[in-house]
């Protein structure tokens, strides 16, 4: 279902400048040429399929429909095919306007009315209502009196525009038609795609997705990973110790400050790190630079750019881990204060066990759902990134990479970052349900 939203937008998205008219073409008439052009950068972006495994329509409209570029040429002919019932005639049409234009072309430029016979074939060619094609047509056939030149043209215009006018099939536009094109179709292609790894091209430069896409999400992965699993390393202690503490000035004060450090924005957190640790004028001047080599163009492996780039890199990642920590070790301390007063705890204090193994041997896993819980939702940023972090800190990752797509209007790539977001997403969700099975093997499915 996201896959089929994602590609729907994309269907909505503005298409790429290279799939339409120029302006400079449209003048001199080069309209047979731009068409092949167009025909052949739509075949590139593999456009030339039907959107979808099927299509519903009326029996006006032929099969082919999609094949039909650029867009705005479609529109047109659609129009006024909902107008006639049709679609031949409008295609007839079209091609005797192009003939014309191509005859008006080759006369000489002393002719007085080349330029206004110009102006009146080019009305035509834009005309999206049958009912105002005769008095431009009169309006062009009154320019071309004068010249023998292109009477046959002006014949076949006439021929053309008369079927229009008088040839309809108003019924038609009333029958449905249910036309099947199979695996053939972009919506398959698309989403086969992003399985393989074939993501397409870059809308501005012209390149291949995942090339593109690829370095950007090795660097934020990496940041992420690392800053996430300090984030648990350091808050489940944390919060268990807090838990055992409930209610004493230690527990107290941990609280406050977590609470503080929860609701304290980003990137004022790395504001501040940034005044404690950057340049010679910081409290702790020990990071000299303040920028990440981006890891494309740098000609290194991944694990060496990593350690290149560490002391920069231990930045951006303190400020994730510490907002991560507020939000886990609270969760944990939560989860803890749920369990410990349950009988099975005081069944194992019966026993004789010490509180360490109360804790950490009876406790800890059934305290452990908060804290599975947070991380379905804090998975999907190891690869989706933050943008105010990389912002923040000067490295290029995939929070930048989906601005710049926006700023550009890449929508390959952009609707490429969605699906990988909305992607993780569920396997975030996933995993989450596999650690509650681990952790308390009464949800399980076979229990």
């Amino acid at each position: 279902m996201v896959s089929l939203l994602t590609f729907w937008l994309s269907q909505c998205a503005p298409r790429d400048a290279k799939l339409e008219y120029s302006e400079g073409g449209q003048q001199d008439g080069n309209y047979r040429g731009q068409l092949n052009s167009i025909l052949a950068e739509a075949q590139k972006q593999h456009l030339l399929m039907p959107a979808f495994y099927f299509s519903i329509t009326s029996s006006a409209f032929p099969d082919t429909l999609y094949r039909v570029l650029p867009l705005s040429r479609r529109e047109k002919l659609c129009q006024l095919t909902a107008q006639t019932g049709n679609w031949n005639a409008q295609i007839d049409l079209e091609k005797t306007i192009w003939d014309a234009i191509a005859g008006i072309k080759n006369l000489p430029d002393s002719l007085v009315q080349k330029r206004p016979l110009n102006q009146e074939v080019a009305k035509l060619s834009a005309q999206f209502r049958v009912d105002t094609l005769e008095r431009v047509f009169a309006r062009m056939e009154q320019n071309a009196l004068q010249l023998p030149q292109i009477q046959t043209h002006i014949a076949q215009l006439r021929r053309a525009h008369t079927q229009v006018l008088h040839v309809q099939y108003p019924e038609k536009l009333w029958i449905p038609a249910f036309y099947w094109y199979g695996l053939q179709n972009q919506y398959h292609h698309w989403l086969s795609g992003f399985v393989t790894g074939d993501l397409g091209l870059t809308r501005s430069m012209d390149l291949p997705v995942w090339q593109e896409l690829k370095p950007a999400l090795w660097s934020t992965m990496m940041v992420s990973i690392l800053a996430i699993l300090l984030a648990y390393l350091v808050a489940i202690p944390l919060g268990v110790f807090m838990g055992r503490q409930e209610g004493r000035l230690s527990d107290k004060w941990a609280s406050r400050f977590l609470l503080f450090l929860y609701s304290m924005p980003v990137f004022v957190l790395g504001t501040l790190l940034t005044g404690l640790f950057v340049s010679d004028a910081a409290v702790f001047p020990a990071i000299r630079r303040f920028s990440i080599t981006p890891l494309q163009g740098s000609g290194t492996y991944a694990v060496i750019w990593l350690l290149d780039n560490l002391p920069v890199i231990l930045l951006p990642i303190l400020t994730i881990s510490m907002h991560a920590i507020a939000i886990l070790a609270l969760q944990m301390r939560g989860g803890i204060l749920e369990v410990i007063g349950q009988d099975y705890i005081r069944t194992a204090r019966a026993k004789g066990a010490d509180e360490e193994t109360v804790y950490w041997h009876h406790a800890f896993r059934n305290a452990l759902f908060p804290i599975i819980t947070v991380f379905s939702s804090l998975f999907p940023t190891i690869f989706t990134g933050s943008i105010v972090i990389e912002r923040l800190f000067n490295f290029y990752g995939i929070g930048s990479k989906t601005m710049d797509a926006i700023h550009n209007a890449d929508y390959p790539m952009l609707f490429v970052i969605v699906m990988l977001a909305a992607t993780v997403s569920i396997i975030g969700n996933l995993i989450a349900d596999i650690l509650y099975a681990w952790a308390d093997p009464r949800v399980r499915f076979s229990k």
